[in-house]
């Protein structure tokens, strides 16, 4: 009998058997494998990207592991199943950044300030904060006389959220409702409330940040002041025709000479020791039961020289 014939069929299905055998083999070593053997320290770090625990095929979709090094068989890099942002939003709310204003960041990729598999610090960061803001902003501009405690804190998202906010400057909230999260809001609503603090406006007199002067001001306290009341110094003030300071500006900061003599100077407040003497001595630049924005209770007209000239 002849067995060449059988034996070629034989050939032909045990090859094909093999082929579908070693196809078998690889699709199971590609979704089994243990990547940690040649990767292990992807997911030992503090934070682990909850992802990991999915399985690296759950992102790497397009890689044949079989091959050393791995062969991308798909179209996006490292074998990815899509490019960045579109394989995050797979698992993340894509809501969340897309809102109204969005960090110029998310355009370089959720892996420019997230490590996509473990860190030592929160959120996968790349690195703590601010530390990692100061990859892209100024940090000198966050570095002055005086520093906002947040900023000074590194506490950037307590304000800010990093990803999109429907509030200019990609603020949690809109002033000055973000303020009063810090700022015990009964201070800026006694009966009497200054006009810029009414219309929410603290940005218009104190910096958010840093700033050279007392309270994050943005200039001198009295030229803050003198910005909205410059008539304050060409009409008589409550003390004015007398020898007090107030009289001519002196305690201000504005001195009377003129050219080269002009000099500025700044008397010491006697009521709060370590600040300057200026209309905010005086006046609560934010609100007061008092007349007039006057800083301390009103019973008699007396009772705001006593405060510094004492009994």
């Amino acid at each position: 009998m002849n067995f060449r014939p059988i034996m070629t069929v034989m050939k032909r299905v045990v090859g094909v058997v093999l082929v579908l055998l070693s196809f078998s083999i690889t699709k199971a070593y590609a979704e089994d494998v243990d990547c940690s053997m040649c990767h292990p320290d992807l997911a030992k770090k503090k934070t682990v990207h909850a992802a990991v625990s999915m399985g690296c095929t759950g992102c790497h979709t397009s890689l044949n592991v079989a091959e050393m090094p791995h062969k991308v068989t798909g179209k996006f890099p490292k074998g990815l199943s899509a490019e960045q942002p579109d394989l995050c939003y797979g698992c993340h709310d894509k809501g969340i950044f897309m809102k109204k204003n969005v960090h110029a960041a998310l355009a370089m990729g959720c892996t420019s300030c997230h490590n996509p598999h473990s860190t030592d610090t929160p959120k996968l960061l790349v690195a703590d904060m601010p530390g990692l803001c100061f990859t892209c902003h100024d940090k000198g501009k966050f570095e002055n006389k005086t520093v906002h405690p947040p900023v000074m804190g590194g506490m950037c998202t307590s304000c800010h959220n990093p990803h999109s906010s429907d509030s200019q400057k990609l603020l949690l909230a809109e002033v000055p409702d973000l303020c009063y999260t810090c700022h015990d809001k009964a201070m800026f609503s006694k009966k009497n409330v200054h006009a810029p603090v009414a219309g929410g406006m603290c940005l218009s007199c104190h910096a958010p940040h840093a700033t050279e002067e007392m309270a994050l001001l943005l200039k001198r306290p009295v030229d803050v002041c003198l910005e909205c009341h410059p008539d304050v110094l060409k009409r008589p003030h409550a003390l004015g025709g007398t020898s007090h300071p107030l009289a001519s500006g002196v305690a201000l900061g504005i001195d009377s000479g003129k050219g080269k003599e002009k000099k500025e100077r700044v008397l010491m407040d006697p009521a709060r020791p370590g600040k300057g003497f200026y209309c905010g001595s005086c006046h609560d630049p934010h609100s007061s039961d008092s007349p007039g924005m006057i800083r301390y209770p009103m019973r008699t007209k007396f009772d705001l020289c006593i405060n510094c000239h004492k009994k």
